[in-house]
């Protein structure tokens, strides 16, 4: 049990402001670093506003939320990329204070800003944030899930309890509509009353049966629309994670003992840093724990319990499934287990910060946690200001993709003298052109209309539109599939702009076909004698 209310700060405690000095200052940082070095949109979260612009309950790859939030940032925001970048940016802060409000209910004030500028060392939480994806944003919910349930677990009194317990289904509900995987901290959860037996009561209560209810009605609209569209997003994720089946069932015993081991590799450049920045102070904390001479400030034997199963029963949860199924877990499934890693090592291995030894290593590791950030951002500005230059090829954050888009919808109005409906083709440039423009346009990304339910054959066909592609990457023709499904299809000179890389330009070549509009009768005939076939 918390022994006072720690989420209540002392107004005196100048940790209060240590914290969000740190937390402004990393939106700050990052949000420039974004807004200098990434001219275009990257590509999910290109393909994240033009699916949101639709509002569906759910899209061919993934659950609806992240998908709405930048479509409506978007929008509000008058299409400004910074806002963009500030919603990425926000999901980390988000994190930060979770991070840094659980640990002031279990470790000492500045071990809690320890516990937030180790993180600082985890790629996930700057190098890798420099985009709105489901990743990225059912990592805030992951965190708060975790902060609420311990409240809901902790409190004292039964009305606090229930508020964190509704809390809590409410990130939970959420968290799954941002990204399938967060039914493995839902698992997690489900073990604390076997490997905590104090919690076993709180199942006599109706808090954890409310949660459950508020998780499941959030959650049960994309579950019905999944079920409408035959499980299409299950089927996607189930590709993403079965690279390569196996041929024999020596294979596939393989596939099973090397999948676990890749996954925690893939989450060491991850976890060590974490590691080597809190080292300094576990060492310290345990050269006085042998002295014997131990003070008051020590974590509770029931959060060292709880930290350990939040912490350390994700990845059992991922290595017994891989190991099981022979999956493959992505390494950016990682993403979301590590936020409370520092916590845990210093809630679990330190022992006594009131020794001179330990505050001075308190200092070094915030110091040490600030610099390895600086590297981090350093890297992502070298990597996005430099990147193309020394490739000799365009990113996609360098994509001229605003000006692609003026130009292709200045081609359909100088053909047909009206506004761009539609556009179609290879899936980015396809979504820049949609996102770039002025008036809303339907993208069919990748012309695949199961995945673009909101574009068919007939009404592209119907309407006319545009197809492009990046000549470069996806080849000079375009597939013949392109041409022949669209009887108004005409081929139209590339178009060629420069980039706007820091260390110079590189030119992008966009192929281009017009669709020009069919009469109704003329779609009915065409359809009447020929089989479509989407692209993949």
């Amino acid at each position: 049990m918390s022994k006072t209310d720690p989420s209540l700060a002392s107004p005196s405690d100048p940790t209060t402001k240590v914290f969000w000095a740190i937390a402004i200052g990393h939106l700050a940082l990052w949000m420039l670093i974004c807004i200098v070095t990434q001219p275009n949109l990257p590509l999910d979260m290109v393909e994240m506003i033009y699916w949101g612009q639709q509002w569906q309950w759910g899209y061919h790859k993934h659950p609806p939320l992240p998908a709405w939030v930048a479509a409506g940032v978007w929008e509000f925001s008058g299409n400004q990329p910074w806002a963009m970048y500030l919603v990425a940016q926000s999901t980390i802060v988000i994190t930060l204070w979770s991070v840094w409000k659980l640990s002031r209910e279990i470790v000492s004030p500045w071990l809690a800003i320890c516990s937030v500028t180790v993180m600082e060392g985890c790629y996930y939480c700057n190098y890798m944030v420099n985009d709105i994806n489901n990743t990225i944003m059912t990592r805030p919910m992951w965190a708060l899930a975790i902060l609420f349930l311990y409240r809901a677990l902790d409190r004292k009194t039964l009305s606090q309890r229930t508020f964190y317990w509704c809390l809590t289904g409410v990130v939970i509900g959420l968290g799954m509509l941002c990204k399938y995987y967060m039914a493995v901290l839902v698992i997690t959860f489900l073990a604390i009353p076997v490997l905590i037996p104090r919690t076993r009561s709180a199942l006599k209560t109706a808090g954890p049966w409310l949660m459950t209810v508020i998780a499941i009605g959030i959650f049960l609209p994309h579950f019905i629309w999944m079920v409408e569209n035959d499980f299409i997003t299950i089927t996607y994720v189930l590709n993403r994670s079965s690279d390569a089946a196996a041929n024999s069932w020596v294979g596939d015993a393989l596939k099973r003992f090397t999948s676990p081991i890749s996954f925690l590799l893939s989450q060491s450049a991850a976890v060590l840093p974490v590691l080597l920045l809190v080292w300094p102070l576990v060492k310290a904390g345990k050269s006085v724990s042998a002295s014997k001479d131990v003070g008051a400030q020590t974590a509770s034997p029931f959060a060292r319990r709880y930290l350990a199963v939040v912490v350390l029963g994700p990845v059992v949860v991922y290595l017994i499934v891989s190991a099981a199924c022979g999956a493959s877990i992505r390494s950016m499934w990682g993403g979301p287990l590590f936020s409370f890693l520092g916590l845990f090592l210093l809630a679990t291995f330190l022992v006594d910060q009131q020794r001179d030894e330990v505050r001075a290593q308190i200092r070094g590791v915030i110091r040490s946690s600030l610099f390895a950030g600086s590297i981090m951002a350093v890297a992502l500005f070298v990597r996005n200001g430099f990147g193309p230059a020394v490739r000799g090829e365009l990113s996609k954050v360098h994509f001229p993709g605003a000006e692609v888009a003026r130009i292709v919808n200045q081609r359909w109005r100088q053909s047909h003298g009206t506004e761009l409906e539609i556009v179609g083709g290879q899936m980015f440039v396809a979504g820049c052109v949609g996102v770039y423009s002025k008036q809303h346009v339907d993208v069919s990304g990748g012309l695949i209309p199961e995945n673009n339910p909101w574009v068919s054959d007939q009404k592209m066909a119907q309407s006319g539109g545009m197809i492009v592609w990046d000549k470069d990457e996806f080849g000079a023709p375009p597939p013949q599939d392109w041409l022949t499904r669209f009887k108004n299809a005409e081929l139209l000179p590339p178009i060629v702009c420069k980039s706007k890389a820091l260390s110079g330009d590189v030119a992008a070549e966009v192929g281009v076909i017009i669709v020009h509009p069919q009469a109704v009768t003329q779609i009915s005939e065409v359809w009447a004698s020929q089989t479509h076939r989407a692209v993949r």
